[in-house]
């Protein structure tokens, strides 16, 4: 979910630039993937209604379902173990993690012509989710492990779902904001521009609904394809329970895929973003596009 209503942008529509006509801009480039994590902590922390927000909000969502009603209604794990999984899908599957370049607009724009501060950039967008969410679902599934007396398999798994896998899941699913960028708009605002419905309504109710779906995507593609090739290779069907070996060797391969859904994410994002950056720097400039 996103606060639509907090944060709304009051910009002065810029003229189309070219990258020389913007200063100011060109000294927030970070050129490295750990200097674009700090600038990235630093705006989280700046601005915390764009992603500590929206993670809060759906965090105290997803307690508030665990422990308020049936948990069947909402959660396909619903034992203990289950909280962890819930907790970091839902804060995984929202609008930062998808709509990653217009809420960091003066940053995006000056990253544009440099394909290096780009990867750093969008690897820098990934991790700084990832910070937020990945250890404290690891920690709280460490805790129950160690309180339930759990076996060991399941504070892996947990580990791989909640602070492993996501890095290639969030890589892909930023394609989505790359490719399909929206403005934070206010809802006041767009009521006022409703009669371009298509641009400023449709579109945007559909790219803020489209994270739920992503997500989940990306990460079921991720960890379908050890388990499945391992299952298809040895003939066993989906309620075989895998060996200590055979569950090793499926976490190190999801571990292999995640990493290269990792890199060549970011290498897709920054070839689509080279095939059409003076529309894509035209779209961020005027933030009436809606």
């Amino acid at each position: 979910m996103e606060f639509l209503a907090s944060g709304p942008f009051h910009v002065t529509m810029a003229p189309r630039s070219s990258r020389s006509d913007y200063p100011h801009r060109m000294q927030v480039v970070s050129p490295t993937t750990r200097a674009a994590v700090r600038a990235e902590l630093a705006r989280i922390v700046r601005r915390p209604a764009d992603t500590l927000g929206v993670l809060a909000f759906n965090a105290v969502l997803v307690l508030l379902l665990w422990y308020l009603v049936p948990r069947s209604w909402f959660f396909t794990f619903t034992g203990p173990e289950g909280l962890p999984y819930a907790l970091a899908g839902w804060m995984y599957a929202d609008v930062c993690a998808t709509n990653i370049l217009t809420p960091d607009r003066d940053r995006a724009l000056a990253a544009l012509d440099d394909p290096a501060a780009l990867t750093s950039l969008l690897r820098a967008k990934t991790l700084g989710v990832w910070l937020l969410v990945g250890p404290a679902c690891t920690a709280i599934a460490v805790a129950i492990a160690l309180t339930t007396h759990t076996h060991w398999r399941f504070v892996t798994e947990v580990i791989v779902a909640v602070a492993v896998v996501p890095f290639g899941a969030l890589a892909m699913s930023s394609l989505v904001g790359i490719v399909f960028p929206y403005h934070q708009r206010s809802l006041r605002w767009r009521w006022r521009n409703r009669h371009r419905i298509w641009q400023v309504v449709v579109r945007w109710i559909v790219l803020l609904v489209v994270p739920y779906a992503a997500y989940p995507v990306a990460f079921g593609l991720i960890v379908l394809v050890p388990v499945g090739l391992w299952r298809l290779l040895r003939r066993q069907t989906w309620s075989a329970t895998l060996s200590d070996g055979e569950f090793a060797l499926c976490v190190s391969l999801a571990v292999l895929v995640t990493a290269a859904i990792w890199y060549f994410s970011h290498r897709i994002g920054v070839r689509w973003v080279a095939s059409h950056r003076e529309r894509l720097r035209e779209y961020l400039l005027d933030v009436d596009r809606g």
